[in-house]
């Protein structure tokens, strides 16, 4: 992977510098952790300096591809809760190349591979004068910052990039390093679109922006320790198909035309202390980007081993089609590299509503795929189909919030509530009636209108202010008042779906949801959105957006430009990126203003567009989707809890029975299934789970269905696949071939009737009348194998396997699917100026030379 950082590169003098965590240096324990055995977790225990003592673990490190890994450490300094944040946390980010090159001793030439540097705004801590963090230097006087540079050299002796370069360059992989900003080097001129066609010269972030942007990139600016000394943060890695300027994963051509194998490829995490990076004095704000020499030096170094982005399969042979519902979609890329390994079958896969599965497996003539996935059976004589079980998984909530909590001059917090300050809360409990009115766009920041309707005036701008969901979420109670600080919408995928289905059955299933739903206000007097009134909910299978309100642009210029509810709170394309745009808070939407004229240099005014609801700042995040319980652990989300509540005498709501998507919650909800319509069939009724105690109520049990009238060749192939997913795939792990997290493994029985399905749809010969689905078959009744696992495999406990999107495409040709993304900038700054972008998160890098040295005007 290429890294582009974002960083100040301050020109300062090195004096004497601490200590180096190197790369390779420090204790190292591959498989730490408290992984399972054969796990690729590794821990590094910094032996020496400042940080002795800290060890960090890296839950996978191998087997990668487009997935998250969680990084969790002991040891730390714990981040001040009652200033700035300027020091004590950590900086994460993935970069390419070797980092052990003999010609780069000191890794200055690997600073220019990372992806680093879009400047998120820092999370919102308060200091002890009531001045937010994230409050511009601007606003804050020039003598308390000018204080903090002392004992920081003019010039970092170490720095090879002239004392002119504003950035620190980032190099794609066989390409050209972008410009350093320099008199040698200099930022290209971007000419106005519209009249005047004014020239200006381009900022850092412009030039990298071909490369990653907010909205692309996976750094973490911000990772903060909690009170113990002890932080968890969740990073997205990235292969060649996703960040190709980073290319892990992929070969690639260098600048001489020539073949080169895939790059080494890392996360490097620089720790930010507590001590002056040159004289090793206690500081109470470390400036500085993280790639100055000084601060470069404490960097710790994990290689990571990416899956080969190029198909294991063949590309020549002809594929077996598949389709049918997302759930089964991380699993069956897992088992494709190896049920094609040896020139076997390869299996096409394609995402489709579980409705269109028995009219594209039964759909005359070629072409069609041979197996569907679906929760529920396909009715079908002729030509007969086979039912097997192959997955039992979950619809989700997955969440990822950060304790975004009030400042000092909104009130005081308790020491144990302000320990949370900017940390992940990974216990979030909803009840039906509170995922009813997220669904129903029943809060009024979900309306795309610049007032509140009238027939909302009651109800509240977000859940966080639902006293509901504060009293069992009591840490909201704690919340920062800005109207920022909330949920952007709850983020669902296009389209029917069982799952979809499930989910209104659920909510349907609880008595003051329905009564809710039904037109009864809440006990506050929130009522549902009038737009789903008259609804039958019980017989939905999507989650429409009904409310057709807009927002308009300011008059009188742009009053005919409208951004409504598809754009405001937009579908994402799958439940895959749903849990993606979750882990990466960015609702891909357009907000409710538009900045025109000098405000916006790019504004286009034969083009008028709302701005983009911006991804909101690590720290300081809120967001949440409907989604699957694969790809919520593909991309290391918590889920959330669905909770039964009652109201206590004191008035506030108390739960009673909250349910997991863990194995005892899915395996519960599986003990409930009853048989289906479809013989053979058996379906989790949310109704049914939801009055079993401990029974998760979306468990979904995903069933293949195979078509018998196949030819012979290509069914031997489908049941190949079918053994395969009830035998070896449903070993839990994170590696090819595998259940991967997300999935409880199937029973016994359920493994049995996919062996004998196999066998009899391998043997199948076709009867002379029409046969029952399931039943008659010429070939002898067969018996399941002795080879089939035994139950009582326990779910992997690593993070997730390696998996992708499922487009309409071979699963050896897909990748995950995401825009490119635009650039990625770092930047580099002379002394004073660096430093003092340091004090108000210490990646405000682009302050640079550019406000001169006097510091901030």
């Amino acid at each position: 992977m290429r890294r582009r950082v974002a960083a100040v590169m301050v020109a300062l003098v090195a004096a004497s510098l601490l200590f180096v965590v190197e790369p390779a240096r420090g204790q190292v324990e591959v498989g730490g952790g408290g992984g399972a055995a054969g796990s690729s977790a590794v821990t590094v225990t910094v032996g020496e300096g400042e940080f002795k003592g800290l060890q960090i673990t890296v839950s996978q490190t191998r087997d990668l591809a487009n997935q998250a890994i969680v990084i969790t450490w002991t040891g730390a300094t714990p981040t001040p809760r009652n200033r700035l944040l300027a020091s004590d946390y950590f900086q994460i980010m993935q970069c390419y190349g070797d980092p052990d090159a003999a010609d780069d001793p000191k890794g200055l030439k690997l600073r220019e591979t990372c992806q680093f540097g879009v400047e998120f705004t820092p999370p919102a801590i308060p200091n002890s004068t009531g001045v937010n963090s994230s409050t511009s230097l601007e606003a804050s006087s020039r003598a308390r910052y000018q204080s903090l540079v002392a004992g920081y050299p003019a010039d970092d002796t170490d720095e090879q990039l002239p004392k002119e370069a504003q950035v620190v360059p980032f190099r794609p992989i066989g390409g050209r390093a972008t410009p350093n900003g320099g008199p040698n080097e200099p930022f290209p001129v971007i000419k106005s679109p519209v009249p005047p066609f004014t020239e200006r010269t381009a900022t850092d972030v412009e030039v990298l922006a071909q490369y990653f942007s907010t909205t692309t990139t996976n750094e973490v600016p911000y990772a903060l320790s909690d009170g113990s000394g002890n932080g968890r943060a969740v990073f997205e890695v990235q292969n060649a198909a996703l960040a190709p300027h980073l290319g892990c994963g992929a070969g690639y051509t260098d600048l001489e035309n020539k073949q080169q194998p895939a790059p080494k490829c890392s996360i490097v995490i620089v720790p930010r202390g507590h001590q002056q990076p040159y004289d090793g004095k206690p500081a109470t704000a470390v400036h500085g980007s993280p790639f100055v020499p000084a601060l470069w030096k404490n960097r710790i170094v994990v290689p990571l081993e990416f899956d080969p982005v190029a198909s294991p399969c063949s590309l020549t042979k002809a594929e077996r089609a598949t389709a049918g519902t997302e759930l089964i979609a991380e699993a069956i890329t897992s088992w494709q590299p190896v049920l094609c390994a040896g020139d076997g079958p390869v299996f096409g896969y394609s995402g489709i509503s579980d409705f269109e599965v028995g009219p594209r497996v039964l759909a005359p003539g070629t072409g069609g795929p041979g197996v569907g996935f679906t929760a529920e059976g396909v009715q079908s004589s002729t030509p007969a189909v086979l039912h097997a079980p192959v997955a039992v998984s979950a619809p989700v909530i997955a969440v990822n919030v950060d304790a975004n909590l009030r400042d000092l001059v909104e009130g005081d917090l308790p020491p144990d509530v302000n320990a949370l300050a900017g940390l992940a809360i990974s216990d979030i409990k909803l009840t039906p009636r509170l995922v009813a009115k997220m669904l129903t766009f029943s809060y009024t920041l979900d309306v795309a209108s610049q007032t509140p309707p009238n027939e909302l005036a009651n109800n509240f701008q977000s859940i966080r202010f639902d006293p509901e969901f504060v009293d069992l979420n009591p840490t909201f109670a704690y919340w920062t008042a800005r109207k920022a600080a909330t949920l952007n919408g709850l983020m669902v995928s296009v389209g029917s779906s069982i799952a979809a289905r499930d989910m209104w059955r659920w909510i349907e299933a609880d008595p003051a949801a329905k009564a809710w739903l039904s037109g009864v206000p809440d006990e506050k007097g929130m009522v549902v959105n009038p737009a789903y009134k008259g609804v039958s909910f019980s017989t939905l299978d999507t989650y429409p957006k009904l409310d057709t309100r807009c927002f308009t642009g300011p008059a009188p210029d742009y009053d005919h430009v409208q951004n409504c509810t598809f754009g405001y709170r937009p579908y994402m394309g799958s439940m895959t990126e749903a849990a993606l745009q979750t882990l990466r808070a960015d609702v891909k939407a357009a907000g409710s203003t538009m900045t025109t004229g000098s405000a916006n240099p790019n504004f286009d005014p034969n083009n008028p567009r709302f701005d983009a609801i911006p991804r909101q700042q690590p720290g300081a995040r809120l967001a949440m989707s409907i989604t699957d319980s694969a790809s919520a652990a593909r991309y290391g989300l918590f889920t959330a809890q669905l909770c039964k509540a009652v109201r206590g005498a004191d008035g506030k709501f108390a739960t009673t029975d909250c349910r997991r998507p863990d194995a005892q919650g899915m395996t519960a909800a599986v003990a409930t299934a009853v048989e289906g319509q479809v013989p053979g069939v058996r379906v989790v009724d949310p109704a049914k789970a939801w009055a079993t105690p401990d029974a998760y109520p979306l468990t979904t049990i995903t069933y293949a269905v195979a078509d018998t009238s196949d030819p012979a060749d290509a069914r031997k192939d489908y049941a190949k696949l079918l053994r395969y997913a009830a035998g070896a795939g449903q070993t839990p792990g994170p590696t090819d071939g595998q259940l991967p997290e997300g999935y409880v493994p199937l029973t016994q029985a359920m493994r049995e009737q996919t062996m004998i399905a196999a066998d009899k749809l391998e043997n199948w010969v076709q009867p002379t009348t029409p046969a029952p689905s399931d039943q008659t078959s010429t070939s002898p009744e067969p018996t399941a194998p002795a080879s089939v696992p035994a139950s009582g495999l326990p779910p992997s406990a690593s993070l997730t396997t390696p998996a992708t999107q499922p487009p309409a495409a071979p699963v050896a040709q897909t990748t995950l699917g995401s825009p490119l993304g635009m650039i990625r900038f770092l930047l580099v700054v002379a002394l004073i100026v660096g430093l003092v972008g340091g004090v108000a998160g210490p990646v405000m890098q682009r302050l640079a030379a550019r406000r001169g040295k006097a510091g901030p005007k």
